[in-house]
């Protein structure tokens, strides 16, 4: 739990944009992070969900994932989103849940001993979901990111 907490502090630090929409991170474990942000920082003129914080809010979500993952093996390699596709599927009035899941089984060892060994950049498609309240799906993104070395 304390390197979830350092790992949220160093995103507030890093990155301000996660701080200003009170992105709070949960739960993390090697395929899935879950995450939650309020709607009063993130809302729109129509008082629902901006469809541009949700989908930042995906994207900073599956970039923690890769990124904690990385680090917990003491692996410092950039992250970047490569390609999205968001669909936002009904207007959010209420606060978020946020989850982004890896696609396919993952095997972080193997995939850290290929980074080292080859030091080349390696592709993760990650699926993130926003979800309201009554947990239904408002918007939703699959994400593939870039592992790159530095």
């Amino acid at each position: 739990m304390r390197e979830l907490k350092a790992f949220q502090a160093k995103l507030y630090h890093n990155i301000p944009l996660v701080k200003q929409m009170q992105l709070a991170i949960q739960n993390i474990c090697s395929n899935k992070i879950t995450a939650f942000a309020p709607i009063a920082p993130n809302i729109n003129d129509k008082a629902t969900v901006f469809g541009g914080s949700s989908a930042a809010l995906m994207t900073i979500c599956g970039w923690s994932l890769i990124k904690y993952q990385l680090e917990s093996f003491q692996v410092d390699n950039d992250v970047v989103i490569h390609q999205s596709k968001v669909d936002w599927n009904q207007a959010q009035t209420d606060d978020l849940i946020i989850t982004a899941k890896i696609k396919s089984d993952i095997n972080w060892p193997d995939i850290i001993s290929r980074l080292k060994e080859k030091n080349r950049a390696f592709r993760i498609k990650i699926q993130c979901e926003v979800l309201n309240q009554k947990q239904q799906i408002c918007s939703q993104m699959l994400g593939s990111y870039a592992v790159l070395k530095k």
